[in-house]
């Protein structure tokens, strides 16, 4: 784990950040299922990853790069259009209208690494209409009687979420909320309710 203590807009940023890949996952058991799922890991000042979750009704992913993110000047909330990360970023969310001009490459080694970081996650965590074991999925969650979607947490992972609230999710042991709450300020997923404004 690697201390980072910087200053910025706002006040100081975590000061215990891990390079390792985080995550947090929001699911809503009697409401619509998966509010949304994260993955993130720190590269240097930056803090990059991948969300899954619901805009318009529809589950939409991106990746993501908040630029600078532990420096005294954050640049750009940049985001992928889906998880087309070699057609570049294409949109900043910190700015109005987010879509960019141009896109704003991304780097081949970040790609690999975003591609993997992102398989891995959603291998552990999630399932999706085309798995293998989709139908297994969907059984066991009516079975419970449990909101289901298209995308969801996998099964046999619900017990990892902290089940104290409506809404059950699951942070990391490294997760940093204010990585979490910075997100949820500007990205276009429609929720935001538990560490973003309500």
């Amino acid at each position: 784990m690697s201390a980072i203590s910087v200053a910025t807009r706002g006040g100081p940023r975590s000061s215990h950040v891990s390079g390792d890949p985080q995550c947090f996952l929001a699911y809503a058991p009697r409401g619509v299922g998966l509010l949304c799922a994260v993955v993130y890991t720190a590269r240097k000042d930056d803090v990059c990853g991948w969300w899954v979750g619901s805009v318009n009704n529809e589950y939409q992913t991106a990746f993501f790069l908040l630029e600078n993110y532990f420096s005294p000047n954050e640049k750009a909330f940049y985001a992928t259009r889906g998880g087309d990360l070699y057609g570049g970023w294409v949109l900043d969310y910190d700015a109005k209208p987010p879509e960019l001009d141009k896109p704003v490459a991304v780097d081949d080694a970040m790609c690999h690494d975003l591609e993997r970081m992102q398989f891995v996650f959603t291998q552990e965590w999630l399932s999706f209409p085309g798995d293998a074991d989709a139908a297994q999925e969907t059984a066991r969650y009516h079975h419970a009687e449990l909101a289901h979607q298209d995308v969801n947490v996998k099964f046999h992972r619900l017990n990892k979420l902290d089940k104290d609230e409506a809404v059950w999710t699951y942070r990391s042991a490294g997760m940093d909320v204010n990585i979490i709450k910075r997100l949820m300020r500007d990205w276009p997923l429609e929720w935001r309710s538990l560490y973003g404004r309500e």
